[in-house]
């Protein structure tokens, strides 16, 4: 089975147990706040030492999740996922359960693309204008590449809409390489 298909059941899964307990969001920072420690400490090369028992590699994973004050639901989460041998897939569960809740909320994340910082008030327009298209709220996640040239490239549920000059360039090119 593919991994992205594996990582997208145990976050449902998890979403459905956090969803019955009334815990969505807690759980979906409980889950990126250890997928962000595991990534981000010795802990990804501890729980992926085969030299170590799985079962000391267990007591590791839990023990940091209590360190973190993480809930049971959360623990007992992780603990299913050292069984299974599944730890690695821990930030991709974490970003597809982030998806997940976003979707419950009405919410969408766009990625937004300019040669230099929008303005507050440009972001804004931005925002208003991807939440007509989208009929969700949008949280702007915002970047800078000077390749650009001027403009801006948007990402917004898997479609890209790319007004920047560098592409406009690129467009004028061909057809002028094509003869039109």
């Amino acid at each position: 089975m593919v991994e992205g298909s594996l990582s997208r059941r145990y976050a449902r899964a998890l979403f459905q147990l956090a969803a019955e307990a009334g815990r969505e969001a807690e759980v979906g920072q409980e889950i990126s706040r250890y997928a962000e420690v595991y990534t981000t400490s010795a802990l990804i090369r501890v729980v992926s030492n085969r030299a170590l028992a799985a079962r000391a590699r267990k007591n590791v994973v839990i023990e940091v999740a209590r360190s973190v004050g993480l809930s049971s639901l959360t623990i007992h989460f992780l603990s299913l996922l050292v069984d299974r041998d599944r730890v690695g897939l821990l930030p991709s569960i974490a970003s597809r359960y982030r998806r997940l809740l976003d979707e419950a909320k009405g919410r969408v994340e766009a990625r937004v693309v300019a040669a230099a910082l929008l303005s507050r008030d440009m972001m804004e327009r931005v925002r208003v204008a991807l939440q007509s298209i989208s009929g969700k709220e949008v949280i702007l996640h915002e970047e800078t590449d000077p390749g650009l040239i001027g403009g801006v490239r948007i990402e917004l549920e898997g479609r890209v809409y790319d007004g920047s000059v560098r592409t406009q360039l690129e467009k004028m090119k061909q057809r002028i390489e094509r003869g039109y």
